[in-house]
């Protein structure tokens, strides 16, 4: 049965109501949650405001096409507000003779049973750190090919999604388990020594924040975690899954207070968590890098049976 063009113009109204309620909400995410819940989705909220828009000019609705063409405005100004703060930043002539460094991140999912297509993944990446998140034991077990690869190595294993690991080529000089939230969620901090250089690696897995308390504890393992990055931030590298995309305002202040950089930094469509699912892949695993870094690759991996993309990036320090 075909629809009228009352029915269609309904519709596209309703539809139009909802996306622009949303972006509004993602104006308000400094109050926090829940309204930073809607900074996330600011891809799919854009996508379908131009969809709309394109929908109100077939219908010839004027009222419409203003409300969309705000709606776009509102979604797509934050974040290009926010990319002009952060080139304003970037330093420039840089000079990086240092040693090639990458690294890696990976969240290889609890629940993950195909093993060895992470495994095979990590060993084709020539990674010389890598940071990984929701190991178990079972997870440690698959891991064990890569001992000689990367001997030097810190498992947390657990039985919940919160298990962490760091696997390096280089020597770890020490290592230390950090509660940054204060919930018992572990994170590592290891100095590498890297040809004599030390480098400080910060591997971190947050809280999902699907509510409030989990939002607040997230939050503060960023801002704990990011005190400890601007101690030494010429020489220290921050990877994990944040659990947050780059257009939150936590996200501002993570690169604001630590003193680092986002490794991905110009990539408009980058989502590493539900990649192959369209409306809902978020960027939500990162890697930062000292600013005055050189990044001469990033890449995101393709699927490894996890819900998660894992991420390498390749630098060398100035």
């Amino acid at each position: 049965m075909r629809l009228s063009r009352a029915a269609w113009s309904r519709a596209v109204s309703i539809a139009l109501i909802g996306t622009a309620a949303a972006s509004l909400a993602a104006l308000l995410a400094p109050f926090g949650w829940p309204f930073e819940l809607f900074t996330h989705f600011r891809w799919q909220v854009g996508v379908a405001a131009l969809a709309l828009l394109l929908a109100s000019l077939v219908l010839r609705r004027p009222w419409m096409m203003v409300v969309a063409c705000v709606t776009v405005v509102m979604q797509w100004l934050p974040g290009a507000l926010m990319s002009g703060r952060a080139s304003a930043h970037e330093p420039s002539a840089l000079t990086c003779r240092d040693q090639q460094l990458r690294v890696v991140t990976a969240n290889a999912w609890f629940a993950n049973t195909d093993h060895a297509a992470l495994v095979a993944w990590l060993s084709r990446s020539d990674a010389d750190i890598i940071a990984l998140q929701e190991i178990t034991p079972q997870w440690a077990l698959a891991l064990e090919p890569l001992a000689r690869a990367y001997p030097y190595r810190k498992v947390m294993a657990r039985d919940d999604p919160y298990g962490i690991a760091l696997l390096s080529r280089w020597p770890i000089a020490d290592v230390q388990t950090m509660d940054f939230s204060g919930d018992g969620m572990p994170s590592l901090v290891a100095n590498l020594d890297v040809d004599g250089r030390t480098l400080r690696v910060i591997a971190l897995h947050t809280r999902w924040p699907v509510l409030p308390d989990l939002q607040v504890a997230r939050d503060r393992a960023l801002q704990q975690a990011a005190a400890l990055a601007l101690t030494q931030p010429e020489s220290t590298i921050l990877l994990g899954d944040l659990n947050i995309t780059p257009y939150a305002p936590a996200f501002a202040r993570l690169m604001s207070e630590s003193g680092l950089q986002d490794a991905f930094a110009g990539e408009a469509w980058r989502p590493t968590w539900q990649a192959g699912f369209w409306p809902l892949a978020l960027p939500i695993d990162h890697v930062l890098v000292p600013r005055r870094s050189c990044v001469t690759g990033h890449e995101i991996g393709g699927y490894v049976g996890s819900d998660h993309r894992p991420l390498q990036v390749t630098l060398r320090l100035r």
